[in-house]
């Protein structure tokens, strides 16, 4: 198993530094100890996911050319607001709690540890279907409303329903879309409805040239 130390290292940083900034932001203020665990094994499990190189909020099934840039900056500005919003109403914004303390903070931390699980078991099969990727931004959508609950924000829970429910579903619907597109390519190209994991990448860029060839005739 290779290493990479440039990335681990980072991480590692990362993880350290946010560790001691979080606990001096949030320790003068009540109600912090909770969404303080919540805020680093959200950042623990962001440095994962930058090391292993994964995108934590799309698949990554479809080659990046086909992924839909502007949905991807919408989710990233949501998902980072989101974070800044949870660690405002702590600091600043208290009458903007939900209450509850800690029963609300335990259900958003059990819902971050469930949405991980839940976007890991996701895609073990061999296949890839559309209950795989209904599956995974099902995690997703999970995982930004513990952000709510997790804080304890009245108002982003309805930030989250209002913005980030319908960006989520483009997403899915989005990838889904172009994932049985890409089916059935193959299946006109390769008269075969098996569709064989270690061709994937040659099977892809072929349709990759096919849709550029598309747009340029457009």
């Amino acid at each position: 198993m290779r290493i990479h130390w440039k990335r681990l290292i980072w991480v590692i940083f990362i993880c350290l530094y946010s560790g001691l900034f979080f606990y001096n932001f949030l320790y003068p203020f009540n109600n912090w100890l909770i969404p303080y665990i919540y805020t680093m094994i959200l950042i623990i499990w962001l440095g994962v996911e930058y090391y292993e190189k994964r995108l934590f909020f799309q698949t990554g099934l479809l080659p990046m050319a086909l992924y839909s840039w502007p949905l991807r900056s919408l989710f990233a500005l949501f998902f980072y607001s989101c974070f800044i919003i949870g660690i405002s109403t702590i600091a600043w914004s208290h009458k903007n709690q939900i209450g509850l303390y800690p029963f609300i903070q335990i259900i958003g931390f059990a819902l971050l540890v469930f949405s991980i699980y839940f976007r890991r078991q996701t895609f073990k099969g061999k296949r890839i279907t559309e209950k795989n990727i209904s599956q995974f931004y099902l995690s997703i959508l999970l995982l930004v409303s513990s952000i709510a609950l997790g804080y304890g924000s009245k108002s982003l829970i309805f930030y989250v329903i209002i913005i980030g429910f319908p960006l989520i579903y483009l997403q899915r619907r989005y990838e889904y879309k172009q994932f049985k597109n890409f089916e059935d390519f193959i299946r006109d190209t390769q008269k075969n409805d098996k569709i064989k994991e270690k061709n994937y990448a040659n099977l892809w860029e072929k349709y990759i040239d096919k849709q550029l060839k598309k747009r340029k005739k457009k």
